[in-house]
């Protein structure tokens, strides 16, 4: 049960408090600052709620002694005022939230949600940060847990890997999971946006070229030669030419290859992941990609959810994403998790950036979230 320390003198809201909250809540009552102090070290709560007015203490100047110690519950200020001043002081000192008294159950039961699943979040990002294998993937939802037992079994293979999803989602944080997860840790891991390079370079630069091949060619290594031990990452493999499909088939089947304008073969041990944000089943009815192509790249599908199938994910995201030393307000993180996020996590990334330069006294706002 979710326990609350309520440090106030008011033996009738100490009282009101524990009645209205019995059974889903455990009240800590505390009159005084000391005793507050005292419960706070031994009984661990999740959550405070402070009053302002206390007979033994200041209630700002107890809100940043409790903020001070290691692993602070968040906090919730309690006052019958309403001064703006107040509020800017206790938001800056490190306050997760205010309300006026006297308070709707509503409207603490919400505040009460919110600062614990806010506390929960950022306990798990930075006491049990993911494993070195996973950086990147941000996330406990079941989406992008049942990913990381996908990334985990598949790793251990050297079968090719098919990453689909939305632009943004992250396969290239899959792919490169994949890689560090994998025996192959120790080889190179080469990335290679198909889509960026101009088709008339394409071959040349996957498969190398020997001097003389074109114009200004020189003697060099391609992608595939330079992941040999490792892994390459073939990122919009379905932005490829046609002909480029013929000759990643045909280096995927013999894996060996023969540079542009060279003779002799040469042998691989290459490990294939691709990723496209395209339905590559679709592009070959419409004979945009080859069928035998699609089933050789598509041995073990890999699906990266989109975030707006994993909205429980946003808190911790937001956590990893922002920079140290801003605090964001509930209305914000409220205005972020109810977003349908058609960028996805490039898309978060920039508003929290943009909200970053705009906050003021280093707090996000729900005014700062620009959508």
């Amino acid at each position: 049960m979710i326990r609350i320390l309520f440090i106030d003198d008011d033996p009738r809201a100490q009282a009101t408090l524990a009645l209205i909250l019995a059974g889903r809540y455990a009240v800590l009552p505390a009159a005084s600052a000391a005793e507050g102090l005292r419960l706070l070290d031994g009984q661990d709560p999740d959550v405070v709620l402070l009053d302002i007015e206390l007979p033994d203490r200041d209630g700002l100047d107890l809100l940043e002694d409790i903020l001070a110690r290691p692993a602070a519950p968040p906090v919730i200020m309690l006052t019958a005022f309403g001064e703006v001043d107040f509020v800017k002081r206790a938001m800056q000192a490190g306050a997760y939230d205010f309300i006026l008294k006297p308070f709707r159950l509503a409207t603490l039961e919400g505040a009460l949600r919110r600062a614990v699943q806010n506390a929960d979040a950022r306990r798990l990002f930075l006491s049990a940060p993911a494993p070195e294998g996973f950086a990147g993937l941000i996330g406990e939802s079941p989406a992008i847990r049942e990913l990381k037992t996908l990334l985990a079994r598949y790793a251990a293979s050297d079968a090719p890997v098919l990453i689909q999803g939305e632009s943004g989602c992250g396969k290239e944080l899959a792919a490169a999971a994949l890689h560090r997860l994998s025996p192959r840790r120790e080889g190179p891991l080469v990335p290679v946006n198909c889509g960026a390079i101009p088709e008339s370079l394409l071959e040349s630069e996957l498969f190398g070229a020997e001097r003389g091949a074109f114009t200004d060619a020189v003697s060099r290594a391609g992608c595939f030669e330079r992941a040999n031990r490792g892994t390459i990452f073939l990122d919009e493999i379905g932005e490829l030419a046609p002909a480029a499909q013929v000759k990643l088939l045909r280096v995927l089947e013999s894996q060996e290859l023969t540079r542009v304008g060279g003779t002799s073969p040469v042998r691989l041990n290459v490990r294939l992941v691709a990723a496209t944000n395209k339905d590559l089943r679709r592009q070959v009815q419409r004979e945009l990609f080859r069928e035998d192509l699609y089933y050789r790249v598509n041995v073990l599908p890999l699906r990266v959810p989109p975030l707006r199938e994993r909205p429980q994910d946003i808190p911790l995201l937001a956590a990893h994403l922002l920079p140290p030393g801003l605090a964001l307000r509930p209305e914000a993180l409220d205005r972020l998790c109810a977003h349908s996020w058609p960028g996805n996590v490039r898309e978060l990334r920039n508003v929290l950036q943009r909200a970053a330069v705009v906050a003021e006294d280093r707090v996000i706002r729900a005014r700062d979230v620009r959508l």
